[in-house]
């Protein structure tokens, strides 16, 4: 496997081509901003393996020298690969070369996996929760579901020449439980999957009070949370 930054036009357009594969839509990010972005000095990047493009990441520069990284996906042939790792890996690379401070992005608290690697995985930091952040999406994975999520922020300023690495926290004056798996749940029990996201709110509302800060994450899918 490895990783390639997208230079032309042609590469713009497989990205774009696989976030509609991974997110079952057309023109979930349009290969023309894609484009845009890469002109502009933003980040776009392609997993190949052999010939063939598994996965790709794309991002805009944001305030005070970071990288939003909007998006990253991996076909579902190649999941649990380490595709997603190299793609994140490789954009902290970018990240570190062009002297930006961190990057920045946003995930659905629910999904357990994804906390899993953006936290202890990666190493990076939850600094913000936003309650349908992105409103109503029409794609194959967030159709009927409320889009809250929280922000987190990947250093790279800083660090040694390569990623920081995140821990399993092992305690909290408090935790946030997370469902097995959400994505399944959705599927199978649609009115359990909307419980869990009303349970979440009110945990997270808590969380964002004031008083209290996101540790990490802990061994039994639970986010630990201390006093600030």
């Amino acid at each position: 496997m490895r990783i390639t930054t997208a230079h032309t036009t042609h590469d713009c357009e497989i990205a774009g081509e696989v976030f509609d594969r991974v997110w079952g839509m057309s023109g979930m990010v349009s290969h023309e901003v894609i484009i845009a972005t890469v002109h502009a000095g933003g980040y776009a990047s392609l997993a190949w393996v052999d010939d063939r493009v598994v996965g790709a990441s794309w991002g805009f520069l944001g305030a005070g020298r970071t990288l939003h990284s909007h998006v990253t996906g991996v076909v579902k042939s190649h999941n649990s690969a380490g595709v997603g790792d190299a793609l994140k890996r490789h954009q902290w690379h970018w990240a570190h070369g062009h002297s930006l401070e961190a990057i920045t992005w946003t995930f659905d608290p629910l999904v357990r996996r994804n906390a899993y690697f953006n936290l202890v995985k990666l190493g990076a930091v939850v600094t913000e929760y936003h309650e349908d952040f992105y409103g109503t999406i029409d794609d194959g994975i967030n159709r009927g579901q409320r889009t809250d999520r929280l922000m987190v922020r990947w250093q790279v300023a800083g660090s040694n020449p390569e990623p920081p690495a995140g821990v399993v926290v092992t305690a909290a004056d408090w935790t946030i439980p997370t469902p097995q798996d959400v994505e399944a749940l959705r599927v199978t029990d649609h009115r359990e999957a909307q419980a869990w996201r009303e349970r979440h709110r009110a945990d997270w509302r808590k969380a964002f009070s004031g008083e209290w800060k996101v540790a990490g994450f802990m061994a039994d899918g639970c986010y630990a949370v201390v006093r600030a």
